[in-house]
This record gives structure tokens, sequence and C-alpha cells, in this order.
């Protein structure tokens, strides 16, 4: 009698998770980035953070350009379930030291929207000055799983050109 529910907690346990890996995610995007743009010329500088929406924040927050709130979501365009374009946002800021231009682009880490990587998003920035590249296209998340640093902020300081950059382990983002 042991034997048998021993052997029906395995197979249903069994059953469970391989119920879990199997069934496709059919794009629900699991993810809810929330990416900010402020140039505060007055204090001089340019921030840039990298959130999530959780809590059902996430069903009724409004993005706007002119609040600078971003989705990477609406910087692709799907058909299918895949992605099949993307789209980047140029915000410009004169600070005291330069000119500088933010590139704000999609981190996309799988086309294909099934699976469980093709349910996350994340965003990527570039910062030019004065038509120089100052940071090379940096992803907020390098890929959709693992325990890698996710930067939750990239800061410009107009007075001195400095970028300083917030991260903070992936665990306790999402």
């Amino acid at each position: 009698m042991l034997f048998k529910t021993d052997s029906k907690t395995i197979f249903f346990t069994c059953l469970f998770w391989l119920s879990f890996f199997c069934t496709p995610n059919t794009f629900a995007k699991d993810s809810f980035p929330l990416i900010t743009y402020e140039c505060n010329t007055e204090k001089d500088f340019i921030l840039v953070t990298n959130t999530l929406l959780k809590d059902g924040k996430e069903k009724t927050f409004k993005y706007s350009d002119a609040d600078g709130t971003y989705s990477p979501w609406d910087m692709v365009k799907i058909e299918n379930n895949k992605i099949i374009d993307t789209s980047l946002i140029k915000k410009t800021c004169k600070l005291s030291s330069a000119e500088y231009t933010v590139v704000l682009e999609p981190q996309i880490f799988n086309q294909n929207l099934d699976g469980k990587c093709g349910a996350t998003i994340s965003a990527a920035i570039t910062i030019v000055s004065n038509s120089a590249a100052i940071m090379d296209r940096k992803p907020f998340d390098f890929y959709c799983t693992g325990n890698v640093q996710v930067i939750t902020g990239v800061k410009v300081i107009g007075k001195t050109g400095e970028i300083k950059t917030r991260t903070e382990p992936r665990y306790k983002f999402y």
C-alpha cells in the first residue's frame, strides 16, 4: 500500500511539472517594464530608470511620452506571436557640459513569443554626446533567466559628463 501511494505521488508530481514546462505561453506579457526618462536642466542631469509594474498597476498604467514613461512592448510590432519589427525612442537634452541624445530600444530575448524567454522583454540604452557614443548600446537586462545584474538606473551628470549606473541582482528586480 505504501508503494502505491508513493508511486501515485511521484506520478502526479512528474505530471504537474511536465505540464508546466510543456504548456506554451501564447503571447502573454509576463513582465511589464517601465522605462522613465527625465531631462532636468535646472539640476543638470539626465536620469533613465528601469522598473517593473506589479501588483495590478500594469493593467491601468498609461505610458506617456509627455511624462517620459515608456514600455518596451510598445517598441515592437507583433504578428502571429512573433516580433517582426522594432522601433526606438530618441530624446535630446542640453546640459552644461554638452548636448546628449539618449536612445531607448527594446531588448528582445526571443523573437518568438512562445515559451518562457518569449514572454519577457527589456530595454537597452545608448547615450551620444556631440555625435560620439559615450555609452554604447547597453541592455538593462541581459537575458531572461539566470541571476545577472539588472541595470535599474542610468544618470548623466551634466557638470562632469560622468555616467553612473545603478544595478541590482535579477532575483531582487523580478
